[in-house]
């Protein structure tokens, strides 16, 4: 009888076992993912405030780049006048914040090629006009078309906090 009473135990226990296994396994699946969806959130979290901290610094610098003129005429004939002196710290300072550093090592590449020469001898003498944006934040110089094909758009924004305008493309 106690042969029978065993097999009945380990019958029985077989179940049981499967069952706590299963129970253990789908717990630790569920603390695994829970897991993993807090440090997902942490991540999002984390990456949202440094945005929200490179924004601020942006937007820190914009109130304090005064370079540029009250309108968009006089910016672009700051920025000329730089580039004509060979001044590329100054002429990039004429841009937005986020584009000055790589148009300065534009503008020091175009000194030492050549091609800046070209730009202010047969690019800026193609300007026939500009338009003011309806919303009076952006302006638009612009060329007429060379050979046949698209002339060249010169966008300026105004800086908000400064009431200076700044280039934003060439």
């Amino acid at each position: 009888m106690n042969k029978i009473l065993k097999i009945i135990l380990i019958t029985l226990s077989i179940p049981v076992i499967l069952i706590v296994i299963f129970f253990v396994q789908d717990y630790a699946r569920f603390e695994y993912e829970s897991y993993q969806g807090d440090k997902q959130e942490q991540m999002t979290l984390d990456y949202m405030a440094e945005q929200e901290r490179l924004a601020q610094e942006m937007n820190e610098a914009y109130k304090q780049d005064f370079d540029g003129g009250e309108t968009p005429q006089e910016t672009w004939r700051l920025f000329v006048t730089a580039l004509e002196a060979g001044d590329t710290d100054l002429a990039s300072k004429y841009f937005i914040i986020e584009k000055q550093q790589e148009m300065r090592d534009n503008f020091i590449l175009g000194l030492e090629s050549g091609a800046m020469k070209s730009f202010l001898n047969e690019d800026i003498p193609l300007i026939i006009g500009g338009d003011m944006y309806p919303n009076e934040k952006m302006f638009e110089f612009y060329t007429d078309d060379i050979d046949g094909g698209p002339g060249f758009v010169f966008i300026l924004v105004l800086n908000p906090y400064t009431n200076t305008w700044k280039i934003k493309e060439l």
